[in-house]
């Protein structure tokens, strides 16, 4: 007998291969049969209706970590039909932590991860992974870990390169964090403290992540001007380090740079061929969110958040980062300069005097203020601590569409889970407006190789054991949608939308969404290897 039996499902497994129909036959949370009428009684049944049945989405880029471990499940995700969630992207993690750094790094986290009220009294990965496994989950989480914490755990925010007995010391905490079963090393090399470090320095410490079978995941220096240079350093890092590197949030920014991308995917392409092991993400939208402090100069950013606020208060320092913006800097990607302040609208502020600025342009702020751009700009990053998240609109969308349809890119939301502003629409409505609108609007994906991208292309980039597809033995992460129906309705007006179009979605054999409604199911698992698990590659 089944515990669960799926009927008249139009079975899309994951592989590429062609749809077929079909039953699926569940026991316990693996499947046990697919068929054609399966006989055997089952203690819960599912009509399918002729509807695709796929493996469960995996998000390959999320900022979910602390979500996860305070609620259990985020509930924007499984309403997407995600199941597996990838966390500790961006160079940004909950561990490692030194006791001295742990309140500085929870601090620079919260735009990104979100704020928390608790203390963080774990120090180590698999102190960490310890405190997940006791939290009831209603998706499966797959970490990595961020150099940043890494970096800051040794050495703060300082701007400088490394010692011989600090490198060491990293190499141990990336050591112990491979050990406890992390995915690998994620890296923010367009954020604080990853944007101080040397390609020599990130190749030592990848070089360790590489001897584990980890992957090294890059949000990359520079995504606009330095965008090839960038991707040519991560490139450099993966031959050198022999290890595999997957590429964050591929993009081209910059009106200047628009038209761009296939340079990029070419130098990807190249790569693979040579023998390396190269993969990318994306999300399908023209518009980035990140943190306000993005757009300041880096020499700003030196010393940490506090010590950025304090010299920001100042009018010399103004002046500076005014002429900055107009004229640019060497080396640094200027998004103000590259895009314009109309394209950069505030998405999330703490103050509720402020909440009335949320969904405007820069423009619209500096009237709306009295200011002009740049100061309306430092006004806020003042009065909210360096914590204002926004939107901007720099990227193309037909170059956003070359990334989609490449054979080594796949599919993350980047969305960050705030509990207060607006979101960018991506958080809620990434997957569905995936299918929407690579398979039935442009037809640019057919259906088997768009659930690919989703499925078991992730499954294999981060190592998830007996998932991503459809077939018996496999874990029965599943979903269930209307090829014709499934739609994003998150707005960047209206963000906090569920997408339509998902009947139910299904982890570890056990439904977690039906028709809209979460259920009180929580199987989920920290999907991380045990110790005897992991192999060192001498």
């Amino acid at each position: 007998m089944y515990d669960l039996c799926i009927r008249n499902a139009r079975i899309v497994d994951g592989t590429g291969f062609p749809a077929f129909l079909g039953d699926i036959g569940i026991v316990g949370e693996r499947i046990v049969a697919l068929g054609s009428q399966l006989v055997s009684e089952a203690h819960h049944v599912l009509d399918a209706g002729g509807q695709v049945v796929a493996p469960g989405f995996i998000d390959a880029h999320t900022h979910d970590d602390l979500t996860v471990l305070r609620e259990g499940v985020v509930p924007m995700k499984v309403q997407q039909g995600i199941t597996t969630v990838i966390t500790g992207n961006c160079g940004f993690s909950l561990a490692p932590l030194a006791p001295t750094h742990a309140d500085a790094v929870k601090n620079y986290s919260a735009p990104v991860l979100g704020e928390d009220t608790h203390p963080w009294n774990w120090y180590t990965t698999e102190a960490l992974f310890e405190t997940l496994r006791s939290v009831a989950l209603g998706q499966h989480i797959r970490p990595l870990f961020g150099h940043g914490p890494v970096r800051v755990a040794v050495m703060g925010f300082e701007p400088r390169d490394a010692t011989e007995q600090e490198m060491t010391t990293q190499e141990g905490l990336v050591r112990e964090a491979m050990e406890a079963g992390a995915a690998g090393m994620s890296l923010g090399l367009m954020y604080v403290p990853g944007m101080y470090t040397p390609t020599s320095e990130l190749i030592r410490l990848a070089s360790v992540v590489g001897r584990y079978g980890g992957v090294v995941t890059s949000h990359m220096r520079g995504e606009g001007d330095q965008l090839l240079s960038s991707l040519t350093e991560m490139l450099t890092i993966a031959e050198r380090a022999e290890v595999a590197i997957h590429i964050s949030h591929l993009k081209v920014t910059g009106r200047n740079n628009w038209g761009s991308i296939q340079r990029a995917l070419n130098l990807i392409s190249d790569a693979r061929t040579r023998g390396l092991d190269v993969t990318i993400d994306v999300y399908p939208y023209n518009a980035g969110s990140t943190l306000g402090t993005q757009l300041l100069p880096p020499w700003l950013q030196e010393g940490g958040l506090a010590t950025m606020l304090k010299r920001l208060r100042e009018p010399e320092t103004r002046h500076k980062v005014c002429r900055d913006f107009a004229h640019g800097i060497e080396g640094w990607e200027n998004q103000v300069g590259a895009n314009g302040w109309d394209r950069v609208f505030v998405s999330t502020v703490r103050q509720e005097r402020l909440r009335s600025l949320e969904g405007l342009n820069m423009v619209e702020v500096a009237e709306t203020l009295g200011m002009a751009p740049e100061e309306a700009f430092f006004h806020l990053i003042v009065e909210e601590q360096g914590q204002m998240t926004i939107l901007i609109f720099h990227m193309d969308e037909r170059d956003v569409d070359e990334v989609v349809r490449a054979p080594f890119s796949m599919i993350g939301s980047d969305g960050l889970p705030l509990r207060s502003g607006r979101p960018h629409p991506r958080l809620y409505g990434t997957f569905p407006r995936f299918f929407k609108r690579y398979v039935r609007e442009t037809r640019s994906l057919a259906l088997e190789e768009a659930v690919r991208k989703v499925t078991a292309l992730p499954t294999e980039r981060f190592r998830l054991a007996d998932r991503g597809m459809i077939a018996v033995g496999k874990v029965a992460d599943l979903v269930i949608f209307d090829p014709e129906t499934i739609s994003d309705l998150a707005t960047y007006e209206q963000p906090r939308v569920y997408p339509e179009g998902i009947s139910a979605v299904i982890v570890s054999g056990q439904i977690v969404v039906r028709e809209k409604q979460l259920t009180p199911h929580r199987p989920g698992q920290l999907i991380a290897p045990a110790h005897e698990d992991t192999y060192v590659v001498e």
